[in-house]
């Protein structure tokens, strides 16, 4: 009886933007066969002094969304994953934080 083994890459990753729009964008860029997940929207409030002197009273209000997504792609071809993250690098107007690892598969 004889086994087999192959390499298999995963790449995961996690984006942010504060602009929704960039973020489909983003996601449009992605091969088809490909899903994201959207994750929950993160909503930041905070309130600063109009003023640094005297006027305590007047402030202002400020809020900021950083929307969230995720996608994970599996490929036998390291260069597929390469080309993937090539692809991610020239993005403007998303973060994204990147975790590649391979597995060995045997086939019985």
């Amino acid at each position: 009886m004889s086994s087999s083994q192959y390499f298999t890459y995963k790449c995961e990753v996690w984006s942010l933007s504060t602009n929704l729009v960039n973020l489909k964008l983003w996601v449009l860029l992605l091969p088809l066969s490909l899903s994201s997940t959207g994750l929950s929207t993160r909503i930041k409030r905070f309130t600063l002094l109009r003023s640094p002197l005297g006027n305590k009273t007047s402030k202002d209000q400020f809020e900021r969304q950083e929307y969230r997504s995720y996608l994970s792609i599996e490929s036998k071809k390291a260069s597929k994953i390469l080309a993937f993250l090539d692809v991610l690098s020239q993005l403007n107007g998303v973060k994204y934080k990147v975790k590649v690892a391979n597995k060995i598969k045997y086939i019985a």
